[in-house]
């Protein structure tokens, strides 16, 4: 049984994808860390960095950061064939482009999402937000030009490079644009929004905070 430690429309999203496709057995915690929840000692104890995501693991490790849960998860379930495994001709590919979304991605949406964490003043933190939108935008420019597959990131069909471009896709201000402006980013996404296991998971990291407490 795997635990799942999660906040709305947080990263999240991409291990509940995994999860839900590979068919794991698995319960979700939410953590409120507009509460400050993921700063409290109990958490620390389980990801001492005080991020999300974090996924518990059978036997009662716990391992932090997405891309990492992401290599886990694909390793743990080979059968799911959401990554290229060790001596697959695709696995460095799959390496490089999780580390490239989970860098110039991830760390980018932060400031597009939460401006306030890089700045103090209002006029900082505009300038802030307009760099991280900008910044964001090329990222998903380079996004349009690697995508190799018909509707999928790599060539060889759906996978956790998918669901992991499509939640970033979902932190754009201004999504509909941007997706309207690369096609093969719009044909990814419709198609990842379309699957159930990720239709699942955004369904989950939608729904209102008070919901996800009770």
């Amino acid at each position: 049984m795997y635990t799942l430690y999660w906040e709305q429309m947080a990263g999240s999203i991409v291990v509940q994808a995994m999860l839900e496709s590979i068919g794991a057995d698995y319960d979700l915690r939410y953590v409120d860390m507009g509460a400050g929840e993921h700063q409290a000692p109990a958490f620390l104890k389980i990801n001492p960095a005080a991020r999300i995501p974090v996924l518990g693991l059978p036997g009662g490790r716990a391992l932090g950061e997405t891309a990492a849960i992401v290599t886990l998860l694909g390793e743990r379930h080979p059968q799911s064939g959401l990554t290229p495994q060790p001596g697959d001709p695709d696995r460095a590919a799959f390496l490089f482009w999780l580390s490239v979304m989970a860098t110039a991605g991830y760390i980018t949406s932060g400031r597009v999402g939460h401006p306030e964490r890089f700045a103090r003043d209002d006029s900082a933190i505009a300038q802030v937000k307009a760099q991280g939108d900008a910044d964001y935008v090329t990222f998903f420019d380079l996004m349009e030009r690697s995508i190799e597959g018909d509707g999928h990131f790599l060539a060889r069909g759906l996978g956790a490079l998918d669901f992991y471009v499509a939640m970033l896709a979902e932190w754009i201000s201004d999504r509909d644009g941007v997706l309207a402006e690369r096609p093969a980013l719009r044909k990814l996404c419709d198609r990842v929004r379309d699957t159930a296991p990720y239709a699942a998971a955004l369904k989950t990291h939608m729904i209102p905070a008070a919901s996800a407490l009770a």
